[in-house]
């Protein structure tokens, strides 16, 4: 089914519609995301920014025996793409479970507060704009806030993308979160948790060499009791054929709903 105005841009198909289309967070690797016109589609980052928050529902686990507790929570960060109209607010609801090392992230992205990616259509529907056709996200789940993903809308929540490895096991099939009418074959990328206990490192394992990645680790200033959130994209250049740093952001912690569990999440502070 295509929901299409075809007189209309693609921004005014995307703002229109309070919840289609988001652009924001990808795990992974793929080198044709280096591109400077996808960089700000390849991002599935996370960010931390020391705050106190409220305790009503909060879906926080112990992690006090692990720093990969600094990764948990509801990271918030703005970018401002070439062609957009404003900033694009790109979410990431991330979840650790310090026990088995899964990390789970549930991202979305927004703009002037309608989401705009993943597109809010069900499996096998498309939404089409003057120039582009953008259908259902493979990496696409349904949060309600009920603790369940689910596979078809209720009316009550939201599509959002997820990505979910184990460090050091299970990886996943990873699509880049631009909207797409055909999104290809994506990606298996896997996780592993680095020497320093903190950084982890996403990338697509080829005979064991990992040519492009992210990298993310909390940077913790002892001296303004504060913890952001750093997350660095690497990748072969096409100019050089070297391996570079593509792009490096920060983001913050935001006390938020999270939309798996409708839980206020609460931010990492320093102990």
């Amino acid at each position: 089914m295509v929901n299409g105005t075809r007189s209309r841009s693609v921004w005014q198909v995307l703002l229109a519609e309070p919840k289609e289309l988001t652009f924001g967070h990808v795990i992974g690797c793929n080198s044709k995301m280096l591109e400077r016109a996808h960089t700000y589609l390849a991002i599935i980052l996370l960010g931390i920014s020391m705050s106190s928050c409220g305790t009503s529902r909060t879906f926080q686990m112990d992690h006090s025996s692990s720093p990969l507790f600094y990764h948990d929570a509801y990271w918030v960060a703005q970018i401002k793409p070439d062609g957009a109209p404003t900033k694009i607010t790109v979410i990431n609801d991330l979840h650790v479970d310090t026990s088995t090392h899964r990390v789970t992230v549930y991202a979305q992205s927004k703009m002037f507060g309608n989401i705009i990616s993943p597109p809010q259509v069900a499996p096998g529907e498309c939404i089409e704009s003057k120039t582009d056709t953008f259908c259902f996200h493979p990496n696409a789940v349904y949060l309600n806030g009920s603790g369940m993903e689910l596979d078809r809308s209720d009316g009550s929540g939201a599509w959002w993308v997820k990505h979910s490895w184990v460090l050091g096991g299970e990886g996943y099939q990873n699509w880049e979160l631009k909207p797409a009418k055909r999104y290809g074959d994506g990606h298996y990328v896997e996780g592993i948790l680095l020497e320093d206990g903190l950084t982890m490192k996403i990338g697509a394992q080829k005979d064991s060499i990992c040519t492009d990645f992210n990298l993310r680790r909390p940077i913790i200033d002892v001296t303004k009791r504060q913890v952001r959130y750093q997350v660095a994209r690497y990748g072969i250049s096409n100019q050089t054929g070297s391996l570079e740093e593509a792009f490096k952001l920060d983001w913050k912690c935001k006390c938020r709903k999270s939309p798996l569990t409708g839980g206020i999440r609460t931010c990492p502070r320093l102990k």
